[in-house]
């Protein structure tokens, strides 16, 4: 795994522990908002890897292809 997505702040909790834990909260969502901007940059950096790495196998089975099969003895 080479991008680990951030865990999302929960918020199915009873309405007295959220207005109790109102600004904990509030600074999970914003730590959660950061991650997940660069969670998505490493997928796109990914992304890009992962193409650039499928265009070179591509050509290496092009090149591989372009090879005459060898030739075999006939009886």
């Amino acid at each position: 795994i080479r991008c680990l997505a951030p865990e999302v702040p929960i918020t199915d909790l009873p309405e007295a522990v959220l207005s109790e834990y109102r600004a904990e909260i509030a600074a999970e969502f914003e730590a959660y908002f950061a991650a997940v901007s660069t969670h998505i940059a490493c997928l796109d950096t990914e992304r890009n890897r992962a193409l650039s790495e499928a265009r070179a196998t591509t050509d290496a089975y092009s090149a591989f292809l372009s090879i005459p099969p060898a030739q075999k003895d006939l009886p």
